[in-house]
């Protein structure tokens, strides 16, 4: 767990750490170590007369925000609980138990929310660029079972108009014919 300036941290930088889930199944103990010392140093720097204060309810605030929130990365639960620190989420009344640190991590994953949004946005248009662009190396456009050409106008219709097909175009689509008649 490298130690980062959270002050530093954004939500889109946290989206591309490593998430929860897999840092414990792949390195548990120091994974854990490192949840509960953020928990605990949030506890502390805040300082409420009714907190947390025995490892048994941090271990329970820790399984209980990883239950509900197991897509989080560790750089959104550093994050989380810099603007807890920050008190972004609200002041805590001098009490700072489980329900708070939920109703806490609830307001952080709604301001995170448009923002993953936005990401898997730019994620799925740049997925559908880079196909049809090997589409467009990968198959031809009269070599897919959909012809284009022949959708827009019927055969008598091929001299007539703005449809009206050019001299390569109507080749292609006797090609083509002689290919399927073969």
């Amino acid at each position: 767990m490298q130690e980062l300036d959270a002050s530093q941290l954004t939500v889109e930088t946290c989206f591309k750490c490593t998430n929860v889930k897999t840092a414990l199944k792949y390195n548990e103990v120091p994974t854990r170590a490192a949840l509960t010392a953020m928990i605990t140093r949030t506890v502390k720097f805040i300082d409420a007369n009714k907190t947390l204060s025995t490892p048994e309810e941090i271990e329970m605030t820790v399984n209980e925000l990883l239950h509900t929130y197991p897509c989080f990365t560790l750089s959104d639960w550093r994050l989380a609980c810099y603007m807890m620190a920050k008190e972004a989420f609200g002041p805590y009344y001098e009490r700072l138990k489980l329900a708070q640190f939920v109703e806490c991590f609830a307001k952080y994953e709604q301001l995170k929310a448009p923002v993953v949004n936005t990401i898997r946005e730019n994620e799925r248009q740049q997925y559908e660029r880079e196909t049809a662009e090997a589409l467009r190396y990968i198959t031809p456009e009269f070599g897919t079972e959909f012809n284009p050409i022949a959708a827009r106008v019927q055969k008598a219709d091929w001299m007539k108009g703005e449809d009206r097909l050019t001299y390569t175009e109507r080749e292609e689509m006797r090609e083509r014919d002689k290919n399927r008649n073969k």
